[in-house]
This record gives structure tokens, sequence and C-alpha cells, in this order.
């Protein structure tokens, strides 16, 4: 049922500077002020008046930090509370963010929180208008739009491409994730999926940050991932991993790995007493907790869409140019890439990238037909990616250079 690329292994040696330098940025302030930003909507109750507002808002964040993201809509029709004879019949508004890989646009490493909550627990009778949720799961949102803000603050440019979902109506039975993963599927497997990164419950502890566990909560066919999120878990944060199959199937990476899709579920290790109340607010999270969770999921993402160890794409000549030609002049090239483009409508951008992704030289060609050069003086030997982007027109070849 599920043809996935292949995975290859991805035990790490030790810390990477990259990733290292990129979780770091992780800001406890910003962490706390989308939760509480979250929380100001009142309610994010999937059956109340303001549930696309909450959307709108969490896809013109994503949009602000250069992703293509919008709405996806669908229909739900239920009785919720089960057996409480309330009939509901609405549209309902997932978020989808992407920013698009280099490399593999359709290969994709997707992370996704739910941003719905309920507050009906112990008799409460207002949960349509009162749902704050901070814990379950404005702490998942939370991490996941700061992940996107520093992003967009490194100009990050993943290998392969990058899905931030906020998945509706989850507490209704993962309802918007199947919803995604069901879109995606048919036909069956029009994008390759990677790895799929969830956060639910990611803010509630009563210790100090530092050695606290963590859930990493695992499935039956992504021992690999996480095998990754334990050693990143210790090579990136402070806490202490701890892995589980608890809970496996009550959040939405159980709708992805039913489709067999690799899957990690991250969650707080002490279960919050405020679950599904009113209770459920700001003030009870520890965001020294929930800045190293979201410091843990950030590391994965880099290492499963940036670098090109974990998920690997055959890297081959991409071509995606009417009327537009590149030769390299000699391949393998040495103290100088040459090359010749014909056809280029306008000025060609010409970007030389290592195999992790990072942009290791750039120079710029005039349109029409040149006979061009890149210096690389001081760049080690190696298999590198030279992409020549005109427009829409792109095209990317792979080079070796001897030095």
């Amino acid at each position: 049922m599920f043809s996935a690329l292949f995975v290859a292994n991805a035990a790490v040696q030790g810390q990477n500077s990259d990733i290292q330098t990129f979780v770091s940025q992780i800001n406890k302030d910003s962490l706390q002020a989308n939760v509480q930003a979250l929380q100001d909507f009142g309610t994010r109750y999937a059956f109340s008046n303001n549930r696309r507002q909450v959307a709108e808002y969490l896809c013109e964040r994503l949009q602000s930090y250069g992703f293509e993201a919008k709405l996806d809509s669908f229909h739900l029709e239920m009785e919720y509370p089960y057996s409480s004879g309330i009939m509901n019949d609405t549209w309902q508004y997932n978020v989808a963010g992407k920013k698009r890989g280099a490399w593999a646009k359709d290969t994709t490493v997707h992370l996704g929180a739910h941003y719905d909550a309920v507050s009906f627990k112990e008799g409460f009778e207002d949960f349509i208008n009162v749902a704050p949720g901070a814990d379950d799961n404005a702490s998942g949102v939370a991490a996941l739009l700061e992940i996107a803000r520093i992003t967009a603050a490194n100009n990050l440019q993943p290998i392969k491409t990058l899905v931030f979902n906020f998945f509706a109506a989850e507490e209704q039975g993962l309802k918007g994730s199947n919803h995604t993963i069901n879109s995606i599927s048919t036909p069956m497997w029009k994008e390759d999926i990677v790895a799929m990164i969830n956060l639910d419950m990611v803010g509630y502890c009563t210790t100090e940050a530092d050695g606290a566990t963590a859930n990493i909560i695992t499935y039956y066919n992504s021992s690999e991932l996480t095998d990754m999120a334990v050693e990143f878990a210790n090579t990136y944060t402070t806490l202490t991993p701890n892995t589980t199959t608890d809970y496996y199937m009550q959040s939405d990476s159980y709708s992805y790995n039913s489709y067999g899709v690799r899957s990690v579920f991250l969650s707080e290790y002490e279960f919050t007493p405020h679950y599904h109340t009113e209770r459920d607010v700001f003030s009870t999270l520890n965001f020294d907790y929930l800045e190293q969770l979201s410091r843990l999921a950030a590391a994965l993402m880099y290492e499963c869409g940036v670098h090109n160890d974990y998920g690997t794409v055959s890297i081959g000549d991409i071509i995606k140019a009417e009327d537009f030609d590149v030769t390299l002049l000699g391949n393998p090239a040495q103290g100088t890439i040459r090359f010749q483009t014909k056809g280029a409508r306008e000025d060609c951008d010409v970007v030389l990238y290592d195999l992790e992704g990072r942009k290791i030289a750039q120079t710029t060609v005039g349109k029409g037909e040149n006979n061009s050069c890149m210096a690389i003086e001081g760049i080690k030997s190696g298999i590198y990616i030279l992409k020549f982007s005109c427009g829409n027109q792109t095209i990317s070849k792979k080079i070796t250079i001897l030095q």
C-alpha cells in the first residue's frame, strides 16, 4: 500500500553545527505570545462560530513567514459531544503551508498540530464559548509557528518540501488529518511523504525543564525516525526521551501512519490534570519545557527536510524549461565551473548547492546564449548541484568538483 522513497540509515554522529544554530533560535517569549494569542480567541471549539476566523489567523501567520498557505475546507456533519443529541452541520478548515524544496518539490516532510480545543469535561456547560486549550493544543501550534518563524528568519532552503499543517476537528476523531491524508492519497501517493512529525500537548511539566522527560510516541514502521528523535533529544535539548506506544491512536500522526507514513508523535510525559477543561490556560504551562520540545521538532524537521540522509532523494538532472538548455563545459570541474546557456528568456540566477542543500556559491548570467563561468576556489572536492533559475525556467545538474 505504501510506496515511499528508500530511507537511508540516519545514525547521527554527534552534534551538527547547522542544526544547533537553527534550534538555538527558538524563543520562549515567542512561544508564550503564540499560546496567548490562541487562548485569546476565547474558544477554538470545532463547532463554534469563530472557527474560520481562527483558521484564517493561522494561515496569515504562515504567509507572513513566506509559506504558500491556504485553507483546506471540508464538510463535517456529526453528533457531538457524543450521545448529547446535538447535531452539528458545518464546514471545517484545515490550514496547510508549504515551503517548496529546492530539489524534490513533491517529496515532502509534514509537521502537524491540531488547533481545535474542547472543555466539556467535568460537566462544564459553556464548552462552546469557552475552550482555551492552552496545552491541548495551543502548545503544539505555538511550536510550529515558532519553527516557521525561524525558518523564514534564516531564509532556509530545504531540499524537500516542508508542509506545515494545522488540523481542524481533531477532538472529534482526527477529522482534519483524515481529510488531509485522504486528499493526498487520491490518487494514491501523488506526493511522497518521508516523515510526519506531530506535536500534541507539549507544554505541561511540573519539574524543571532541564532533564525533564518527554514522550516520543512511535509507530510500527517508524523505528528509524524514532531513533533519530531520541538521539536528537539527547543532542539538541535538555530533555530525557521516553519512547512509548501510549496514546499512539489519539492524535493526528495516527491518520498518517494508517496510510503507512513513517511518523513520530511528540508529547508531554506528565499528563495535564486540566485536560479538556476550562482550566487548560496559559498560566498552567511550563514554557521552558515547551521550548525544549520545540527544539526537538525543529531539529527533526531540519534533518529530514534540509539534509539528504533521511528519506534520501535521487539527485538527477532536473529539467523544467521549454526552449532553455544548459551545457556543462567540463565535468568534473577544477578551479572554475564553465557552462553554456541557451534560450534563457531573462537573466539567470546560478546557484551551487552541496548535498545537504546549503548554498555554496552564486552568480548571475544574462539572458539569451552565453558562455559563462563560476569561480570555485576553496570549495572542497565532492558532488554538488548547480541550479539555473530564469523566471519559470529551471534546470539543475549534478557536477563533480575536484580540487
